[in-house]
């Protein structure tokens, strides 16, 4: 039997899914997660033992704790480390001990390692990683760049089932004063400069009020510059962070992502099309890995407002094309961008450090 400490699990949809298919193809897990997390409550309702924990930095004293009287406690053959802190604080709890568990780190984004800098010679760069999953092809090659060899890289995408979804109804939008009959654009996510909501917002200045097309952003704005621009475009909505965020995104027409740097693979671009929302999308990141260009979505180049622009207006007008689309695009998380892949090639990881 395989036992996995799996270390760093907040509320995500597709952790809690990974922790339950592991368990029911016969691995051993522990997990590690965050007390003030919805996730706490589900390892009770679902019997997984786990221990709760805030990692406070990557030199959290009490996680190295904590590890160690796990290892000391359960025979533990893989730590699988879904965060920067929960990586950093289990290779510090391996220290000095040659007989250890293999370490498994995620990797969700392509930016913010640096060759000398201590905190990324004491996480993703230590030799002591056995693997990182990458959640993309374009993570996988800048680790590379950054000097990991290939045999420490696996690139498992981030699947999902549409069967965890089910959109929103349209009545969801009345409060924002949108009228029934316009085409709705969502964006879903952190609103950060890398996230490019300026461009987006940009885009939706040159589309006319009469044109119908409204643009919904959903998320913390966490960007000065678009903090500013509320309230500028009639067409333009920001309704905040929302827990029902997912569902919301199905009740849209289009689904938008402006991303100008860094991008794994986004996982509002793929709760999107899980439920047959066509996307619009830069070709950033994994992005371009995620949507067949003019089949199941638009991709634009970085930076470029006015191909926003376009690529809404062309969908925004042709709505058996964004049916066409939005079928395609359930179909390619139904296929290859599917859960049970996620599952697979993970348990497959686990077996191959092991043996």
């Amino acid at each position: 039997m395989i036992r996995v400490l799996l270390s760093g699990i907040r509320n995500d949809t597709v952790e809690l899914h990974l922790v339950r298919a592991l368990r029911e193809s016969g691995i051993h897990v522990l997990v590690i997660d965050h007390p003030a997390s919805p996730a706490v409550e589900w390892c009770r309702a679902e019997g997984v033992p786990h221990c709760e924990h805030s990692f406070k930095n990557r030199f959290d004293r009490r996680a190295v704790a904590l590890y160690r009287d796990i290892l000391r406690g359960h025979e533990v053959d893989i730590i699988h480390c879904l965060t920067n802190r929960a990586l950093s604080t289990a290779l510090l709890a391996i220290r000095n001990q040659s007989n250890y568990s293999k370490i498994v780190a995620y990797r969700g984004t392509a930016g913010h390692l640096h060759r000398w800098d201590p905190a990324s010679r004491l996480s993703y760069l230590s030799p002591r990683v056995n693997c990182i999953i990458c959640v993309s092809d374009a993570v996988r090659r800048y680790l590379k760049g950054m000097g990991i060899p290939d045999p420490r890289l696996e690139v498992i995408w981030e699947g999902h089932d549409p069967i965890w979804y089910s959109p929103a109804s349209r009545e969801s939008f009345s409060e924002l004063g949108i009228p029934p009959n316009a085409v709705v654009v969502g964006f879903v996510g952190n609103i950060r400069p890398v996230k490019g909501v300026g461009y987006l917002l940009r885009a939706f200045d040159e589309i006319d009020a009469q044109e119908n097309i409204h643009l919904v952003v959903i998320g913390e704005v966490r960007d000065p510059y678009i903090a500013q621009q509320t309230g500028h475009n009639p067409n333009v909505h920001f309704m905040g962070y929302r827990s029902d965020a997912a569902h919301l995104s199905g009740a849209c027409d289009i689904a938008i992502m402006s991303s100008v740097d860094r991008e794994g693979l986004p996982k509002a671009v793929i709760e999107a099309m899980a439920q047959g929302v066509p996307p619009v999308v830069t070709g950033v990141g994994g992005l371009p890995e995620l949507v067949e260009d003019g089949i199941c979505g638009l991709v634009v180049p970085p930076g470029d407002a006015t191909a926003l622009c376009a690529a809404d207006r062309k969908l925004a007008q042709d709505a058996d094309l964004r049916r066409r689309m939005g079928i395609a695009a359930r179909a390619r998380i139904e296929g290859t961008f599917h859960f049970r892949h996620t599952v697979a090639k993970t348990i497959a990881l686990y077996q191959r450090l092991l043996v």
